[in-house]
């Protein structure tokens, strides 16, 4: 009898060890099914059975009382055109008598460019004090080229903010303007800029590491192929992108130091933990991450409220943060004391799971990491200006598949002319003018996007 209970005893603890084995992998399933669910179906209502149902759930239109607005009228005219009758247009009429009244009618419209030729003539001239013939550069020449700088801003302009391809830009350019060029030329337009521009694109990256703070993200990226990672790093006045093969923490090493006197504001993505400096941890990449493990415990009541009270608390901190970047009276200082407390109570419980307690346990050690953006209110408790500013990027990824120079040029000007028209939008300018000031006048466009830097962070 007792081998039999030993026996049963043993297939007892087994069918034990199973039972858990498969309920953790039922766990597992149910996550991943919930997020394919997420990635490939939107939360969008029914539509109705009828066209137009007596009950709606949501009223068309403008709600009641809302004040229309209409175009405002233009504060000049550049063609005035008195529109006369000499024919009624309902009777055919001809007998018509002049009224004491006027309507006024604005139009606005767009008048398409026609292609310039300009003939710069050089004149040589002998100089007696350096003893050789020299010539000068006419006003917007650029010399050896056969097309001008506002056709090449404009080509850079719709490639890089437009996303429109090189060969559709050609496509374009001789439609709408009559000005033909191969689709091979586009690659040459922008090396050109980029060669302008590469002194002040250096000169962003130098300023990084004496900024207050720097936004940090990346995403993939292709160049023959070959998977490549483009990096994003935003301060309060550029954006700087950088295309490596490495995802590893030695890229941000390379542009920031491996000790940044700043605040470093990114995701949980472990290339960041090499760098010493304060860091803001993005709490939306944190709620999201909770929200998994919500859904993991799903079906225990005791660790999914757990979550659920861990999930309020990070949105309330992020809250407290949005409150004080508006305003910043003293009632927030023991509000902040409060918070903290409370967060740090929560990441210290067990849950009596290795992967969550393992979890709980990382943000426990780096709780620092987390509420940085309440000691400052220029520091955003998220990293969604980032993802933001990737965005550009990514749809020009999905529409060119990355780049196809074996050289890296392509690559190369993709990193410098994206990260000049980023930074003049960030401070307000119109990237087309920009572009072509950078092309005609490089120290003037220097002077516009970098005129002085910011003093060093403490």
């Amino acid at each position: 009898m007792n081998g039999s209970d030993n026996n049963l005893d043993g297939q007892l603890q087994w069918l034990k060890k199973e039972n858990e084995r498969l309920r953790e992998e039922n766990r597992l399933l149910k996550l991943q099914l919930e997020e394919l669910r997420q990635k490939f179906f939107k939360k969008n209502t029914p539509p109705p059975e009828d066209d137009d149902p007596p009950h709606s759930p949501k009223k068309r239109g403008a709600p009641i009382g809302h004040v229309g607005t209409t175009r405002k009228t233009p504060d000049h005219a550049d063609e005035h055109v008195d529109v006369r009758l000499t024919q009624c247009p309902e009777c055919g009429g001809t007998d018509l008598r002049a009224c004491q009244r006027y309507e006024d009618h604005y139009q606005e419209d767009i008048v398409l460019p026609q292609v310039k030729v300009t003939r710069f003539r050089h004149h040589f001239y002998y100089c007696r004090n350096c003893h050789d013939v020299v010539y000068g550069v006419g006003q917007g020449e650029l010399p050896g080229s056969y097309i001008g700088p506002v056709a090449k801003s404009v080509a850079a302009f719709l490639r890089y903010q437009m996303k429109i391809p090189y060969r559709k830009v050609g496509q374009l350019f001789h439609e709408l303007f009559h000005l033909s060029f191969v689709p091979s030329s586009g690659p040459g337009f922008d090396q050109q800029i980029r060669n302008k521009g590469s002194p002040l694109y250096k000169k962003l990256r130098q300023n990084l590491v004496n900024q207050p703070f720097v936004h940090v993200d990346e995403t993939g990226w292709r160049n023959e192929g070959i998977n490549h990672w483009l990096w994003c790093f935003i301060t309060q006045n550029s954006v700087i992108y950088h295309i490596d093969r490495s995802r590893g923490g030695k890229v941000v090493a390379s542009l920031l130091g491996q000790q940044y006197a700043g605040v470093l504001i990114s995701d949980f993505l472990a290339s960041y933990n090499q760098i010493k400096a304060r860091k803001q941890r993005c709490l939306v990449h944190l709620l999201r991450l909770i929200k998994k493990w919500q859904v993991y415990f799903a079906g225990d009541r005791k660790r999914g409220k757990h979550f659920a009270h861990l999930k309020k608390q990070v949105k309330s901190i992020m809250a407290l943060s949005q409150q004080m970047a508006e305003r910043r009276p003293k009632r927030f200082i023991d509000r902040k004391a409060d918070l903290i407390a409370q967060l740090r109570r929560a990441l210290q419980i067990t849950v009596e799971h290795p992967r969550a307690d393992k979890f709980l346990h990382k943000l426990s050690g780096r709780i620092n990491e987390l509420v940085t953006c309440l000691d400052d209110p220029q520091i955003c408790a998220h990293n969604n200006l980032a993802e933001r500013l990737l965005r550009d990027n990514v749809i020009m990824r999905k529409i060119t598949f990355g780049n196809r120079s074996l050289a890296g040029n392509g690559q190369q000007n993709h990193a410098v002319l994206m990260s000049l028209i980023q930074t003049a939008r960030r401070l307000n300018l119109n990237p087309l003018t920009f572009l072509h000031l950078l092309l005609t006048q490089p120290a003037v466009a220097n002077a516009v996007l970098c005129p002085v830097p910011l003093k060093a962070a403490k």
